[in-house]
């Protein structure tokens, strides 16, 4: 019999379960295309099939539970409210294994003399997610004295099903997209999310990633970066220093000023332009859940290295280029860099070319100067800015989501979410100058 919590594990029974996900959203939609009514009955097919992807996907954890946390961050500005509030809970409350079979991976992994280094391990999770989740223990051997440490360990049969459920998931978008009469290609898409999630499921990578990440920000006082225990590293168990710190909502709860709030908002800036400009070492991960805060002197816990991406110089610098175009609003000029740097298909059409346009104006609004300092937490913005994603999303034909900038925009796409989450109102001319400059 199955242990409480404990998702399937076969490809044959996730798979069942991701089909019959399918079988159910495809059905609502269809339904309500059927009925074309109005707004209120859209809002309701799509609450009822957000509530669906919820709850399949956090049974299953594993690659299926990552790409739905994926989709309500990528999806956050072409959705309504009430569907991302329901996808959002992929986010917040995943449910953690029982201690009995995480232990034994533990020990299986570490070995039963390294395991006895551990004392006082917790049986309860300190922190769940989609792969793995973590405990406490004090670790005491050799140069190690009585040192709490966080043990991540990742869940059974996680690498074993990512090939299998990214296959289903996959199917389940194309379904969506022949449902609502479009025809762009998702192959090089989900490659790209297959690869990354299984170098999320290689701790020893993650290992390596935190161990550089590290050595970036030692000289830096405002980052922390938690410490890498290497001699117990393996592919399925990663153990770190624990690091103490707020997460962003219980940091909210202090009632910061607006001084801290503005602070905070610069130090996740200027670290992703170090990550991306300087060091072409960037953590993608934009779940809040990634960070931590201390308050008194405020600094910033990073935290899961494991979707950290390396970006060459040359892209870097194309990429730099490639927004000063933006920045230049040329309607013809903006399409044809678009082609080129291969973020549209070329067959759009104009109406198309004329909502990316638009898009792309308001997107540039943040950092106009006449906006400075810029106020995210401007309602007003915000509606804009999915009145126009919602207008080209629908308005698109062709062009996939585009592989070699996916999850960097999904890193930038989690920043702005980060930073109007605080209630920032800071100058970003400094930000879109270092992200332009290609002196790189």
């Amino acid at each position: 019999m199955a242990k409480k919590n404990q998702p399937p594990h076969s490809k044959w029974s996730r798979s069942l379960r991701l089909l019959s996900m399918t079988g159910q959203l495809v059905a609502k939609e269809i339904a309500y295309r059927v009925q074309q009514t109005d707004a209120v009955k859209e809002l309701k097919t799509r609450v009822d099939q957000a509530k669906i992807v919820a709850h399949q996907l956090s049974q299953l954890k594993g690659a299926a539970m990552k790409a739905g946390q994926l989709l309500s961050l990528d999806t956050s500005d072409y959705l309504p409210k009430e569907v991302i509030d329901i996808l959002s809970q992929l986010q917040s409350k995943a449910v953690a294994f029982d201690y009995e079979t995480m232990y034994k991976i533990f020990l299986s992994e570490v070995g039963l003399e390294k395991s006895k280094h551990f004392q006082d391990f917790s049986k309860q999770a300190v922190a769940a997610a989609s792969i793995g989740q973590i405990h406490t223990a004090f670790l005491n051997h050799s140069d190690y004295r009585n040192e709490k440490v966080a043990i991540k360990i990742q869940y059974p049969g996680v690498s074993e099903s990512i090939d299998s459920d990214i296959s289903i998931l996959s199917t389940l978008a194309k379904s969506y997209l022949k449902v609502n009469g479009k025809n762009i290609p998702l192959d090089e898409t989900f490659q790209e999310l297959t690869q990354v999630l299984k170098q999320e499921a290689n701790y020893l990578l993650e290992g390596e990633n935190l161990d550089q990440y590290r050595k970036n920000v030692l000289s830096l006082t405002d980052y922390i970066v938690p410490k890498h225990y290497l001699d117990y590293n393996t592919e399925k168990i990663l153990v770190m220093s624990w690091v103490d710190g707020l997460h962003l909502n219980d940091w909210l709860k202090t009632n910061p000023s607006q001084e801290d709030r503005n602070q905070l908002a610069h130090l996740a800036l200027s670290l992703y332009c170090l990550e991306f400009m300087e060091w072409g070492l960037v953590q993608t991960d934009p779940n809040f859940a990634n960070y931590l805060i201390q308050p008194d002197p405020l600094k910033l816990v990073c935290l899961d290295f494991g979707a950290t991406l390396r970006f060459t110089p040359e892209f870097r610098r194309n990429y730099a280029r490639y927004l000063k175009v933006m920045d230049s609003l040329d309607s013809d000029l903006i399409f044809q860099s678009s082609v080129e740097f291969g973020l549209m298909d070329p067959r759009e059409d104009k109406d198309t070319r004329d909502a990316f346009k638009n898009m792309i104006q308001v997107a540039m609004e943040p950092f106009r100067k006449e906006n400075q300092p810029f106020q995210f937490t401007d309602t007003s913005y915000e509606k804009r800015t999915i009145q126009a994603n919602l207008n080209f999303s629908k308005k698109l034909q062709f062009s996939p989501p585009p592989r070699k900038i996916l999850f960097l925009h999904r890193k930038l796409g989690g920043l702005f979410n980060f930073v109007k989450k605080i209630g920032a109102k800071i100058d970003l001319t400094p930000y879109w100058i270092k992200m332009t400059n290609d002196n790189i």
